[in-house]
């Protein structure tokens, strides 16, 4: 069946805004986007620079600011979300989000079965940074990584399975897309962790989204971990074993119910799954020997497997 979703209330620059948004990020989901067909395209950037604006707000505008600034704004900043979370349900007209994503988001994930589940997840991660909740255990990891992570993956894996319907998708697959979303999305956000972990350290400690128990665990604390990774300590190879670790259990599980689900799925499909996949295990890969010189590697690494894997 040839994808021919109605996007016809939405223009063109409505798409291409969304478009330069997501592409801001140059994130590894973009690229294996971009191998799908223009209307899952669209829905993809429709909802990823939804996601992205969000985060970005929440990240760059807020966590990084001093804290004062945080304290006056974080009553504006969580109404922002709640306001954010109503215009992606399509609830609310106003909101953070511009006209152009709004209008994106009508014409694509608001026409089709996707459910409130994503928007429902990030929104909740989200206001637990604004709150600047503590992540003291492995558990409050994994209940903010399914807002923070599995709900874009989720999004991701509803457009490799859904089917166009009268004028939008819908999903008819065995389980729901969290099933088969969530394991990858884990296992990726260890890499994108393992990966960004000295930028984010450098930036501001509240980026860092790493249980207290394992970086208390490696002898280190959040507040001295920048200082750690750029004098090369040693400890902090013993904090990205344990995420390694993590991280190879979700891979191993997420391989099971990955390999059912790319039977049910066209062959466009498929080759942007498995080039996805493929670059988080290289770089998974890579981490497992030198740490510190995985993380000088990475940016080249990425750039190479992204040209091999996912070429445009």
């Amino acid at each position: 069946m040839t994808d021919s979703a109605d996007t016809s209330q939405a223009t063109e620059e409505d798409f291409a805004f969304c478009r330069a948004i997501a592409g801001r990020a140059n994130a590894n989901l973009l690229h294996a986007a971009r191998l799908l067909s223009a209307p899952r395209q669209s829905f993809f950037f429709a909802t990823y620079a939804a996601m992205r604006l969000i985060d970005d707000a929440v990240d760059d505008e807020f966590l990084c600011r001093p804290a004062p600034d945080r304290e006056k704004e974080r009553g504006a900043m969580l109404a922002d979300i709640d306001q954010w979370q109503a215009q992606c349900l399509g609830v609310a007209e106003e909101g953070p989000l511009p006209g152009t994503v709004l209008r994106a988001l009508q014409a694509t994930a608001h026409r089709s079965d996707l459910g409130d589940a994503p928007w429902t997840g990030l929104a909740d991660a989200m206001r637990r940074d604004v709150r600047e909740q503590p992540m003291p255990g492995w558990d409050d990891f994994l209940a903010y990584a399914a807002g923070a992570t599995v709900a874009p993956a989720t999004i991701f894996i509803y457009l490799l399975g859904a089917q166009p319907a009268e004028d939008g998708f819908s999903w008819a697959l065995p389980e729901q897309p969290v099933h088969y979303a969530a394991d990858l999305g884990i296992f990726c956000y260890l890499v994108h962790i393992l990966r960004d972990l000295a930028k984010d350290a450098e930036r501001s400690e509240r980026l860092v989204t790493i249980p207290d128990a394992l970086i208390e665990h490696a002898g280190l604390d959040k507040a001295g971990l920048s200082d750690a990774i750029k004098s090369r300590d040693p400890r902090i190879a013993v904090l990205a074993s344990d995420l390694r670790q993590r991280a190879d259990s979700h891979l191993e599980s997420g391989r099971h119910s990955l390999q059912a689900f790319k039977a049910l799925i066209g062959r466009r499909e498929q080759l942007a799954l498995s080039g996805l996949i493929g670059i988080y295990e290289s770089l998974f890969s890579r981490f497992s020997t030198d740490y510190f010189a995985g993380m000088a590697d990475a940016p080249a690494l990425e750039q190479a497997l992204r040209k091999k894997l996912l070429p445009s």
